[in-house]
């Protein structure tokens, strides 16, 4: 497995105590990777293999890890999940145990709740969060094309069904997007309540219990009212905005972490010039 990541990655590591895994997509394995200094903190960078026509490799991605210590919000929360919550509610924590490590659930923390801890630098069987439904996946999202059952559908339920059965759209109006349709189409044939031929749109609305919703709902009543962060918020999102344009906010600057509302928003639609200010994910959400 080794032979197959080094190829791809040229690693520049500096820290007190540097560990990384880098994960082969084809297999998911991890190769760890490590190296020392007397600087505190760490930083890695991934890069890639040096072509003949390149002058230098180029950076793919860059991360930074940190054990967490007494006095630290991080090793608090940490402590908690592994002495108490644990033993309460074993379901926040899938694949754990009060026998794993302190750095497995600070790495559970760094993996299921952004900002609560960093990526510890010490070993960690955890790379990913694990708890089912907290992150919205994009694997098996199809836009409906023009043309297609889908398409035709929607558009029947746009132009006729919310006024024939507006009972069929509970949460939709007669000014709802395309997108937001498809969904609900989407949601009818989960459930084997309707016979429909949509595929999940490539949006969604954060859900409660999800990440996006934890971080949203975070921006929207607290972040924008702290004044060290305040300002990197666009001028167009207040107080009084609706959630979905902090989702949409919160897309742009960290695609990862949220996904695309389907609630049309001014955010979305000036995306081009919105004038973002994206901070540190370390430091902000």
């Amino acid at each position: 497995m080794a032979h197959c990541l080094v190829a791809l990655f040229l690693v520049l590591a500096r820290s007190s105590v540097a560990a990384y895994s880098i994960e082969s997509v084809k297999v998911g394995h991890f190769l760890s990777v490590g190296g020392t200094s007397s600087d505190s903190g760490a930083d890695v960078h991934l890069r890639s293999s040096l072509r003949k026509t390149e002058r230098q490799p180029e950076l793919l991605s860059e991360g930074s890890c940190h054990d967490a210590v007494l006095g630290e919000a991080c090793y608090e929360d940490t402590m908690w999940a592994k002495s108490h919550a644990i033993n309460t509610r074993p379901h926040w924590y899938p694949g754990l145990t009060n026998e794993s490590s302190f750095a497995d659930f600070q790495a559970h923390l760094h993996y299921c709740y952004w900002n609560r801890c960093p990526l510890p630098c010490a070993s960690t069987s955890q790379h990913k969060c694990e708890m089912v439904g907290r992150f919205w996946s994009s694997e098996n999202c199809q836009d409906a094309a023009e043309g297609s059952k889908c398409h035709e559908q929607v558009t029947w339920a746009m132009e006729h069904g919310i006024h024939q059965h507006p009972e069929w759209y509970p949460s939709l109006t007669e000014h709802s997007s395309f997108r937001e349709f498809q969904a609900r189409l989407f949601q009818g044939q989960q459930t084997s309540s309707e016979k429909n031929d949509c595929h999940e749109p490539c949006c969604h609305d954060t859900l409660p219990s999800e990440s996006c919703h934890d971080d949203t709902y975070w921006a929207m009543m607290y972040g924008i009212n702290i004044p060290e962060v305040s300002n990197a918020y666009p001028p167009s999102l207040t107080n009084q905005s609706d959630f979905s344009e902090f989702q949409a906010y919160l897309h742009l600057c960290y695609p990862g972490r949220c996904p695309e509302p389907c609630t049309p928003t001014e955010i979305m639609a000036s995306a081009g010039d919105a004038g973002l200010d994206c901070q540190d994910t370390h430091n902000f959400v």
